[in-house]
C-alpha cells in the first residue's frame, strides 16, 4: 500500500541582502556621491539600499527600521517592476504648504532618478500606499539633486549624459496638485559638477572650444555668479604645459565651501589644489601619489577632507598645512562629506580588489575622535564574470582594478558591449550556509565575509589569507600583485570545522608567474569566539600546480563527520581526517589519477551511512566504497556511468535517487533499480553558459524530505526583440525524484547562488546582492517524514549497510507480472523540455551492450536489444 504523501507549498521572496546605492557612482560628472541622510535629531542615519531602506541607530549601531520595497505594492512598482533608484532622500514631507509639517520627522521624500517623489512614513507601519508624484522629464534626463531652501523653494538638478560631457539643468519646481517645472538654466559641456554641504552654491567644470572653464553659480539667488578659464590657475602656479604631464592637468574631484570662497580640485597626479575664489590664487596640498577621488570642507571652511587610493583619509588644516591621516581603512575612498555641522564624516568606500561587482561600504565617523560610529554594506560576493553597472574608479595607472583617464569613455561602452555580445557569460558565485549559525559564508578575496541572512547585516570580516593589501596596503603598479584568493569554504555537519581553499599568485614577468600555489587550510572557533583559528594548512595537497575542484564533508557516521574529501582535476581523490592522537588533520586516505587528461566538470556525493562515494569525472560517474576507496565492485550492480556530456553536478537524494545534470540534461538515477527513471533537456540553458562544475552552486537538495530546488538563467528580449544585458531567472522545485514539480517561481534577475539552509528553505543570491528564500508557507511536523522510503527504514549506521542492501535489492527480481500505471502527472515547463516514461530510452541505454561486442551473433544481439527495451 503506497503511504500518501504529503507536500507544503513554496513559495519565493526576496527578503534580505542589497548593497548601498550610490546612484551618482555611475556618472562620472559628479564629485557628490553619497545620498544616505542624517535625521534631524542627529541620533539616526537613513542609508538606501537597492531594495529597501534602513535606518541605523548611531547609538545602538543597529537597524531599528526597514522600508523593503517588496512590501508594498507602490514601492515595488517604482523600484522592482520599473527598476528605478533613490536619487536622494529628504527628511519630511517638502511637497506641504505646512512648514511644521515639512519639518516632521517621521515622514521621508524620496525622489528616484525618473522624476517621481515619494512621500513615506518611516517611523510607523509601511500599511497605507505612500504618496506619489510625477515629475516630467526630457528623453534620457534623470534626477541628480533637488535643491530645498529655507522657505521651502524646490530647485531640481538634471544630468544628460552623452559621449564624453555632460549637460546639467537647473528647473525650478513647484508642487501643488502636479509638480510643475519651468527652466531657469542650462549647463553644458560639463565635465566636473559639485555643490557645497549648505545645497546653495553650484561648481562646474566646463569644456567648451577645447578650454576648460570654472563656473560658480548660487542657487537660490544672484550673489555669486562667476566664470574663469581653468588655465589661470595653472598660470597661478607657474605650470608651463610643455613640462607638465596629462595627469597634472586632469581634474578628478573638486568641492567649494559653504560661503563659495574655497574651491579645492583635486588632480589625477595626486595634487590638490585650494583656490581663493576672490583673487583665483592657489595653493598646492601634495600627499596624494595617484588620483584623488574625493574631497570636502568642513562646515566653517577651516579644514579639506581627501581621500584616494591609498584607502587613507587626509584632514589637512587649511591655516598651518598641517595634517591628520587616519589609515587603513577598508576601501578605496570615493565620497566623503560632513553631516550634522562637523558632528559627522561620512565616508563611501569601494573594495576595488573585487572587479566583478561594485562592493560599497558606508562608514560613519565620529568627527572628536575619528572613531566609526556606524559601517554599512550588503552580501560581498565575487562572481565569476563581471556583473553590468560594474564601474572601478579612475586611477593614474593602468591597473586591473581601475580606469584610467584614457580608457574613462570607453570602458561603460565596452562593458555593454560585451554583456550584449557575449554568450558565455557565467554569473555565479561561490557561498556556504553554517550548518548550525545558518550564517552566510562569502569568500570575498583574501577574506571571508560572515553575513547573517536573518538579522540583514554582515556579522563579521576575516582575512584568512595574508597578502599584501591586508598587511600594508597597495598603490599605483602595486595594484596589479594579486593577492592570494580564497575559491571555497565548506563545513563540517556539526559547524565546529571550517575547510577553505585557496590559490596563491607569483609576481608578474617571472619564469615562475605561472606555478600556482594551491593551499588546504582547516579552522576551528572556539563558542565565544568570533574569529576561526587556523589550525591546520596544506600545501599543494593533491601535488605541485594540480588544483583543488571540490570539496565535500563527511556524514556524521564517518568520524562524527570530522573529515573532508577532496577531488583534483586529474580523477585524484583524498580523505582528510581529524586524528585525535596526532590533535591534527591527516591524510587518512587517498586514490591516485587514473586519467591521462585533465577536466574541471567534477563532482561528488557521499551516502548518508558513508558506505559509498559517488564521483563524477568528465562524462563518466563512479561509484566508490569508502573503505578500500576503489570502485564497487559486485556482480549485479552497475559501479560505471557513461553519460552524454561532462558532469556538471551530482546529488543523492534520500540514499535513493542520484541527480545528475550535465550539459545537455538532467537525469535521475535509481540506484535501487540500477536505472534511470526521469531526464530532462537542459541545453538551451546550460550548455556553454556556465562553466564546467559551477550549475552545482544552483541546484540544492533539501537533506531532510530531498525536495530539489535547480535554478535556470535566462536572457532578456528587448520590446522590439533585440538582445540586452538583463537576465530573469527561474526557480524550480521539484520532489525527490523529479516527477513531481511543487512550485516554479520567476525572479526578475540573474541569480548566481541557492542553497539549503539546513533547515525547511532554501537561501539564493542574486547579481544585484540580493537575497531572498524559497521556502514553505506553513510549518508541520510532517515535513521530516516526505519522502521516507519505507525499505531504508531498517538501514543502521555503518560502513556497509546501504552497499549490502543495494546489492541485494539489486540482486532481487520482481515478482510483479504488471507494473502498475503512473498516474501521476506529466510534468509541464515551457523551459524545460522532457518527457517521463515507464521505460526510457536514451544513448545510454545501449553502453553497457555495446562494451562487449566483438564476435557477437546476429540473434545475440538481437536478444541484448530487446532486453534493453522491454
Amino acid at each position: 500500500m503506497n503511504q500518501a504523501t504529503v507536500y507544503q507549498k513554496y513559495k519565493l521572496s526576496v527578503v534580505s541582502g542589497g548593497k548601498p546605492v550610490l546612484p551618482r557612482s555611475a556618472n562620472k560628472s559628479s564629485c557628490n556621491k553619497g545620498i544616505a541622510c542624517l535625521t534631524h535629531d542627529e541620533l539616526n542615519y537613513i542609508v538606501p539600499f537597492n531594495n529597501q531602506i534602513k535606518v541605523y541607530s548611531i547609538k545602538t549601531r543597529q537597524c531599528v527600521k526597514t522600508l523593503k520595497f517588496a512590501n508594498n505594492q507602490c514601492l515595488s512598482e517604482v523600484f522592482v517592476s520599473d527598476q528605478a533608484t533613490i536619487a536622494q532622500i529628504s527628511l519630511g514631507d517638502v511637497t506641504s504648504e505646512n512648514s511644521a509639517q515639512r519639518q516632521e520627522d517621521r515622514e521621508l521624500t524620496v525622489f528616484t532618478n525618473d522624476g517621481r517623489i515619494i512621500i513615506l512614513n518611516y517611523k510607523g507601519k509601511l500599511v497605507d500606499s505612500p504618496k506619489l508624484l510625477q515629475v516630467k522629464l526630457d528623453q534620457g534626463e534623470t534626477v541628480c539633486k533637488v535643491f530645498i531652501s529655507d522657505d521651502n523653494t524646490l530647485k531640481l538638478l538634471t544630468s544628460k549624459d552623452s559621449v564624453v560631457e555632460y549637460t546639467y539643468r537647473i528647473y525650478d519646481l513647484k508642487i501643488q496638485d502636479e509638480p510643475q517645472l519651468s527652466l531657469e538654466e542650462t549647463f553644458d559641456n560639463v565635465i566636473l559638477s559639485t555643490w557645497s554641504s549648505n545645497d546653495r552654491i553650484l561648481a562646474f567644470l566646463q569644456k567648451k572650444d577645447n578650454k576648460r572653464n570654472i563656473q560658480l553659480h548660487s542657487i537660490f539667488d544672484d550673489s555669486l555668479r562667476k566664470n574663469f578659464p581653468l588655465s589661470s590657475v595653472f598660470a597661478s602656479q607657474n605650470q608651463s604645459s610643455s613640462s607638465s604631464s596629462t595627469n597634472s592637468k586632469y581634474v578628478t574631484s573638486m568641492a567649494i565651501d559653504r560661503m563659495g570662497e574655497q574651491l579645492a580640485m583635486g588632480f589625477a597626479s595626486g595634487v590638490i589644489n585650494v583656490i581663493t575664489v576672490s583673487d583665483l590664487q592657489g595653493r598646492l596640498l601634495k600627499w596624494h601619489i595617484d588620483s584623488v577621488l574625493s574631497l570636502c570642507f568642513t562646515e566653517d571652511g577651516s579644514y579639506l577632507l581627501s581621500g584616494g587610493w591609498e584607502k587613507v583619509i587626509s584632514f589637512w588644516q587649511l591655516s598651518t598645512n598641517m595634517q591628520q591621516f587616519l589609515p587603513r581603512l577598508n576601501g578605496v575612498i570615493i565620497d566623503c562629506q560632513s553631516v550634522g555641522y562637523d558632528k559627522y564624516y561620512s565616508l563611501a568606500l569601494q573594495m576595488t580588489e573585487n572587479s566583478t561587482n561594485s562592493d560599497f561600504q558606508l562608514l560613519l565617523l565620529n568627527a572628536a575622535d575619528l572613531t566609526s560610529k556606524l559601517v554599512v554594506n550588503g552580501p560581498l560576493p565575487v562572481f565569476d564574470s563581471a556583473v553590468k553597472n560594474t564601474i572601478q574608479p579612475i586611477s593614474a595607472v593602468a591597473t586591473k582594478a581601475s580606469t584610467t583617464v584614457t580608457t574613462m569613455n570607453l570602458s561603460k561602452k565596452k562593458q555593454k558591449k560585451k554583456h550584449l555580445k557575449s554568450k558565455r557569460q557565467d554569473y555565479t558565485t561561490c557561498a556556504s550556509i553554517h550548518p548550525v549559525t545558518k550564517q552566510l559564508y562569502f569568500p570575498h578575496m583574501s577574506a571571508i565575509q560572515v553575513y547573517d541572512f536573518y538579522k540583514n547585516e554582515q556579522s563579521s570580516y576575516q582575512y584568512l589569507a595574508s597578502g599584501v593589501n591586508n598587511s600594508m596596503g597597495k598603490v599605483r603598479f602595486e595594484l596589479n600583485i594579486k593577492d592570494p584568493v580564497i575559491l571555497d569554504v565548506k563545513f563540517t555537519r556539526d559547524g565546529k570545522w571550517m575547510a577553505t581553499y585557496e590559490v596563491e599568485y607569483p609576481a608578474d614577468d617571472l619564469l615562475c608567474s605561472k606555478d600556482l600555489v594551491h593551499n588546504l587550510k582547516f579552522w576551528d572557533k572556539e563558542e565565544n569566539d568570533s574569529q576561526w583559528n587556523l589550525r591546520t594548512k596544506v600545501v599543494n595537497p593533491h601535488g605541485v600546480g594540480i588544483p583543488i575542484t571540490k570539496i565535500l564533508a563527511a556524514p556524521t557516521t564517518i568520524n562524527g563527520s570530522q573529515g573532508f574529501l577532496t577531488a583534483d582535476n586529474e580523477a585524484g581523490l583524498k580523505y582528510w581526517s581529524y586524528e585525535e592522537y596526532e590533535k591534527n588533520w591527516c591524510l587518512t586516505k587517498l586514490s591516485l589519477p587514473n586519467f591521462n587528461h585533465f577536466s574541471n566538470s567534477v563532482s561528488l556525493a557521499w551516502s548518508q551511512d558513508g558506505s559509498l562515494i559517488f564521483h563524477a569525472f568528465d562524462e563518466k560517474l563512479f561509484i566508490l566504497d569508502f573503505d578500500t576507496f576503489r570502485i564497487f565492485e559486485s556482480n549485479n550492480t552497475t559501479n560505471e556511468f557513461n553519460l552524454d556530456s561532462e558532469v556538471q553536478a551530482i546529488q543523492l537524494i534520500n540514499n535513493t535517487n542520484l541527480i545528475v545534470a550535465t550539459r545537455t540534461t538532467l537525469n535521475v538515477f535509481n540506484l535501487l533499480k540500477g536505472g534511470i527513471t526521469n531526464s530532462f533537456d537542459l541545453h538551451p540553458y546550460v550548455n556553454g553558459v556556465y562553466k564546467n562544475g559551477h550549475l552545482d552552486r544552483l541546484i540544492s537538495c533539501d537533506e531532510k524530505t530531498g525536495i530539489v530546488a535547480l535554478v535556470i538563467n535566462q536572457k532578456v528580449k528587448d520590446e522590439d526583440g533585440t538582445p540586452s544585458a538583463d537576465y530573469k531567472s527561474r526557480v524550480v522545485v521539484f520532489d525527490n525524484d523529479l516527477s513531481n514539480k511543487l512550485g516554479c517561481f520567476t525572479h526578475p534577475e540573474y541569480i548566481s547562488w541557492i542553497g539549503w539552509n539546513h533547515d525547511t528553505d532554501f537561501i539564493f543570491l542574486d547579481t544585484e546582492c540580493r537575497l531572498g528564500v524559497v521556502g514553505t508557507t506553513v510549518n508541520t511536523e510532517m515535513s521530516d517524514e516526505v519522502n521516507k522510503e519505507g525499505i531504508l527504514d531498517d538501514l543502521q549506521n555503518g560502513t556497509n549497510d546501504f552497499a549490502s542492501q543495494l546489492q541485494k535489492l539489486s540482486s532481487t527480481k520482481s515478482t510483479n507480472g504488471h507494473a502498475k500505471e503512473d498516474e501521476e502527472e506529466e510534468i509541464a515547463l515551457e523551459f524545460i523540455n522532457g518527457e517521463k516514461n515507464h521505460k526510457l530510452i536514451n544513448m545510454n541505454s545501449f553502453t553497457s551492450m555495446l562494451d562487449n561486442f566483438q564476435n557477437v551473433q546476429m540473434d545475440t544481439l538481437f536478444d541484448r536489444v530487446m532486453r534493453v527495451i522491454t
